[in-house]
C-alpha cells in the first residue's frame, strides 16, 4: 500500500466512528498497532570519528547531538559508571526519524566484542559500490560483495563492513 493510500485509508477511519472501531486484518501489517521499531543505539569512544562514518559516508543527518547527565537511564542500561562523561547523537535517513543513536562515552572502558560479532545493522544504500570504495578509502574493512536474494525473491547485492568501532554494517542495494 503506498503513503497516500495509507494516508487516505488512516483519514477515512479517523473520520468515521464505525471504521475506527473495525480491526485490520491480520496480514495488512500496514495498519498494525503493536510494536513498533524506534532506533538501534551503539557505543563509541570518539562521537565525532563515529558521525563521520555514520553522516558523511552513510549520508544520515544528525536530528539531536547533546550531552547525556549522569542521571541518564542510558548510564543504567548500558552498565556505565555515572562518573564517565557521555553525550549522545541521533540520527535519521531521508524517511525514516532518529532511527540510529550513537553514544560517546568517555572515562569507562568500552569492550566491544569482535567475535563473534553480537550484531549487525542493515541499511539499504543507494549506492552500494561508492560507499564500499569510500569505506576501502577511509581505511575500513569491507568485506566481500555479495550477490543478494531477499525472501520474497528479489535481487540485487549487499556487503558488510566494519564502522570505526568495530560494529558490523550491512547495506545493500536491491536492482532496479
Amino acid at each position: 500500500m503506498n503513503r497516500l493510500t495509507f494516508a487516505l485509508v488512516t483519514a477515512l477511519a479517523l473520520a468515521s466512528p464505525v471504521l475506527a472501531q473495525e480491526k485490520p486484518a491480520a496480514a495488512d501489517m500496514s495498519l498494525y498497532d503493536g510494536v513498533h521499531y524506534k532506533r538501534a543505539t551503539i557505543l563509541t569512544t570518539d562521537l565525532n570519528r563515529s558521525l563521520t562514518f555514520y553522516r558523511d559516508l552513510m549520508g544520515l543527518k544528525v536530528e539531536v547531538e547533546m550531552p547525556l547527565k549522569p542521571t541518564s537511564y542510558a548510564y543504567v542500561m548500558f552498565n556505565i559508571d555515572s562518573r564517565a562523561q557521555m553525550r549522545m547523537a541521533m540520527l535519521s535517513s531521508d524517511t525514516q526519524q532518529r532511527t540510529l543513536a550513537i553514544i560517546e562515552v568517555k572515562g569507562a572502558p568500552l569492550n566491544i566484542p569482535t567475535s563473534p560479532r553480537p550484531h549487525s545493522m542493515v541499511l539499504e544504500s543507494p549506492d552500494l559500490p561508492g560507499m564500499a570504495a569510500r569505506a576501502r578509502d577511509r581505511g575500513l574493512t569491507v568485506f566481500k560483495e555479495l550477490e543478494l536474494t531477499t525472501v520474497d525473491g528479489r535481487k540485487g547485492k549487499e556487503q558488510g563492513m566494519l564502522d570505526p568501532d568495530g560494529h558490523l554494517v550491512i547495506l545493500y542495494q536491491l536492482n532496479p
